[in-house]
């Protein structure tokens, strides 16, 4: 297998900074264990919404939180979303140091929710598989995406499993880098009938882990993927062509994928500092941001079932959390409602329930 790395001066500033970044944390945060766990368990219910999103599954951060606290009524597609929460916990590679076509399978098998025999292997798929990409409201736009014919699956998979650690082991390009053009390979193989690309972002993201990028664990890169839907596409699209030859240019893709990590590495940071500005809150009020952070844009009379506080009690308490630009107050009176300040790059208003962000899938990814 060949895929061509091609390093420009604009790579290797973004490098340069997530690298820096990796540095940085690595030194230490100063934060709480405690505030770290929130931070992460947030980014988790986060990251498995907006994935299951990208794969058109309709479901919002506040179902998923409750599915995954096991009170909230089943949503269509319930056993998948609990999957891919469940494969994005269990350690990868789990039997041994080495990424390989078993342990991928093994994988999928968890983010489809296989509960029979979680340790059974899903098969590659054996049938063609045509991807399309649909709109925010779920129509399809009219663009195909090739894949491979099943016959040479098993081949380029294991190829491209033998690629992935030579390349990650040699140090001849950055982590990053490799990661990247792995994850572009695999969603050009899109080696089963479904989950494809809910895969191929749960392997960018153990992959990171791996590489030592354990700061990706406190923001979700997934949904900053989702709010980049279109430029994924595009990159993927102009990446993908004559891959199989040698000859694709992976440029759209890798300066996709970086810009993403740095949208990513901004969020990580603001969260942290949102996080150092609020060691000195009362416990009501870390209640009422731990519950702001969760649902993303909520209404006081869900902050009041959040945290059992009375309306005059909230009402003060939120006055002061706006006044310390910890959080935003939208709308007037009673229709008001909350967000984390806009000092954070991921508060953003949004609805989830009423989009259906662009997929890699002929049909929703169930």
């Amino acid at each position: 297998m060949e895929l061509k790395i091609q390093v420009t001066p604009e790579v290797l500033n973004v490098v340069s900074r997530l690298d820096h970044f990796r540095g940085v944390w690595a030194a230490g945060t100063l934060i709480p264990p405690d505030r770290l766990t929130r931070l992460k368990e947030a980014t988790r219910i986060r990251s498995v919404a907006a994935s299951s999103r990208m794969s058109g599954v309709r479901v919002t951060d506040t179902e998923v939180a409750g599915l995954l606290r096991g009170d909230a009524p089943p949503v269509r597609e319930g056993k998948e979303v609990l999957g891919y929460a469940e494969a994005l916990d269990r350690p990868f590679p789990s039997d041994g140091p080495l990424v390989t076509p078993e342990e991928i399978r093994k994988l999928h098998a968890v983010l489809l929710g296989v509960k029979e025999n979680p340790e059974s292997p899903s098969a590659w798929r054996t049938e063609v598989l045509h991807l399309e990409a649909f709109d925010a409201e779920g129509r399809a736009i009219g663009r195909i995406f090739q894949t491979l014919p099943p016959r040479l699956i098993a081949e380029k998979m294991d190829d491209l499993s033998t690629w992935l650690e030579f390349e990650l082991r040699s140090g001849e390009h950055h982590a990053l880098l490799v990661i990247a053009s792995f994850m572009l390979a695999f969603l050009a193989i899109s080696p089963f009938s479904r989950g494809n690309g809910r895969m191929g972002r749960l392997l960018g993201v153990h992959l990171l882990r791996r590489a030592g990028y354990g700061y990706v664990s406190y923001a979700s890169l997934e949904s900053v993927m989702e709010e980049m839907r279109d430029a994924y596409h595009d990159a993927f699209d102009a990446a993908e062509t004559r891959i199989w030859a040698g000859e694709a240019d992976l440029s759209p893709w890798i300066r996709f994928f970086l810009e993403s990590m740095d949208r990513h590495r901004e969020r990580v940071d603001a969260k942290i500092d949102l996080e150092r500005r609020s060691l000195d809150l009362t416990p009501l009020q870390r209640a009422i941001l731990d519950a702001v952070r969760e649902h993303g844009t909520v209404a006081a009379s869900l902050l009041m079932a959040a945290t059992g506080a009375n309306r005059n009690t909230l009402k003060d308490n939120l006055r002061r959390l706006v006044e310390r630009g910890l959080i935003e107050r939208l709308g007037e009176r009673r229709g008001s409602i909350y967000r984390l300040s806009s000092g954070d790059p991921a508060a953003r208003p949004r609805d989830p329930a009423a989009a259906r962000p662009g997929v890699l899938e002929t049909v929703p990814d169930s």
